[in-house]
């Protein structure tokens, strides 16, 4: 037999397929979760409120008392401290009024901001149950 004189030829492997690390996938971030509100229903309102007669307790007349007081001295932090004090020992409402402004007796801050000086007068109103004892007790306190 005779050998053949052509030469032959075989390829080689490439070096990128064999020799390459593996690369690790690109991590996937899950998408964010969307969510659409629809008005599922319309409020609509069922019934209106409005005042009756029997909603707020009445005070009689027994019950509501009104004194005025001229100012022995100024309506400073003392006496306003010592009126509010007093105050609080009685369940009444009770407001004082200087001018066309009237506050809340048991607040010393509103009381100091009315001003009111000696010589000037002042009213008291106070309604609730024990609004005559109320009166009487912070008249004394005020000079009256």
């Amino acid at each position: 037999m005779s050998a053949s004189s052509e030469p032959t030829t075989t390829s080689a492997p490439t070096a990128t397929s064999a020799t390459s690390a593996p690369t690790a996938a690109p991590a996937t971030v899950p998408p964010e979760p969307t969510a659409t509100l629809e008005p599922t229903a319309t409020l609509e309102p069922t019934a209106t409120l409005e005042p009756t007669a029997t909603s707020a307790p009445a005070v009689s007349e027994a019950h509501t008392g009104e004194r005025m007081i001229v100012l022995t001295e100024d309506l400073h932090a003392r006496p306003a401290s010592a009126l509010a004090q007093t105050a609080a020992a009685f369940t009444s409402a009770v407001t004082l009024s200087y001018g066309s402004r009237s506050v809340d007796v048991r607040s010393v801050l509103s009381l100091m901001g009315l001003g009111a000086t000696s010589g000037q007068a002042v009213t008291l109103l106070a309604t609730g149950d024990d609004a005559a004892e109320a009166l009487t007790a912070l008249s004394a306190v005020l000079g009256g």
